[in-house]
């Protein structure tokens, strides 16, 4: 798998990574996804007492997200396919960085595991809107 072609990065030097997640989290409200948790990453490293600087980024949030009908229907056409669920995007900002990140891991690229062209039809539709939500809110 080359991760380049699996992931997908849109960047702006315009938005704050607060103001990219916020958006974020008002987007997949709007399209009837339930965020499932939002994990600090970056809060976690503070809390440790990590030394300054020695960490390569300033803000680091994983998003994770469902459709409780999609996720169902993932989950009928293949009980593992739960190992990839829920979706996810990565909001980050690089350390000295000016530029915000949204990314996530193409759900097709998961798909492709599994021989079910239902499983395959699910993702693309995920991964369109995904994509959707991303230009949306970075364009």
């Amino acid at each position: 798998m080359n991760p380049g072609e699996h992931i997908l990065q849109f960047r702006s030097d315009e938005m704050d990574p607060e103001e990219v997640l916020d958006d974020l989290l008002g987007e997949l409200k709007l399209r009837n996804y339930s965020v499932t948790r939002v994990n600090n990453i970056d809060s976690i490293y503070q809390r440790e007492s990590t030394p300054p600087g020695s960490l390569e980024f300033s803000f680091y949030k994983i998003v994770e997200f469902c459709n409780l009908e999609s996720c169902s229907r993932i989950i009928a056409a293949d009980l593992l396919s739960g190992v990839f669920m829920p979706a996810r995007f990565l909001v980050f900002r690089e350390t000295g960085s000016s530029e915000s990140v949204l990314a996530f891991l193409k759900p097709t690229a998961f798909a492709e595991l599994f021989d079910s062209s239902e499983m395959m039809g699910l993702a693309k539709t995920l991964e369109e809107d995904m994509q959707q939500i991303s230009e949306e809110i970075i364009g």
